[in-house]
């Protein structure tokens, strides 16, 4: 069983184009984390990210205006240790990273939720 009382004391930084997903992922992450971020590309996700340092970063990959692996590659130049999950429609090297926990579209929240709690146990795992 999955201990979740460790989520409420964290921040995440959620980054979807996609308004319905980042809406209801969003609302779902409200109710266990401590605080959750949103934004619909990697420029606004960027921003937020080094205004609010949150402890674990969520984003896609294809989005418009600054994409997720540019955001990524600018956030790892901040701080290099950035928990960071990528969710992608996409199973290939393409849309994924060794370095990172990958999630494939469409999200599982069960499978969201393991990968957060790896994250923060400094675990990383391919493509859930």
């Amino acid at each position: 069983m999955r201990d979740e009382t460790r989520l409420r004391g964290l921040s995440v930084l959620y980054v979807e184009d996609n308004f319905c997903m980042r809406d209801s992922l969003g609302k779902f992450m409200r109710r266990r984390f401590a605080e959750v971020y949103t934004a619909q590309n990697g420029e606004e996700g960027l921003a937020l990210y080094i205004k609010h340092n949150p402890d674990i970063v969520i984003t896609n990959i294809e989005m418009p205006v600054m994409n997720g692996s540019i955001m990524i590659k600018k956030i790892m130049e901040i701080k290099s240790d950035q928990p960071i999950i990528i969710t992608t429609a996409f199973n290939n090297d393409e849309y994924t990273s060794a370095r990172f926990v990958n999630l494939i579209k469409p999200i599982n929240v069960e499978k969201l939720l393991d990968a957060v709690i790896n994250c923060i146990g400094g675990k990383r795992h391919e493509a859930l």
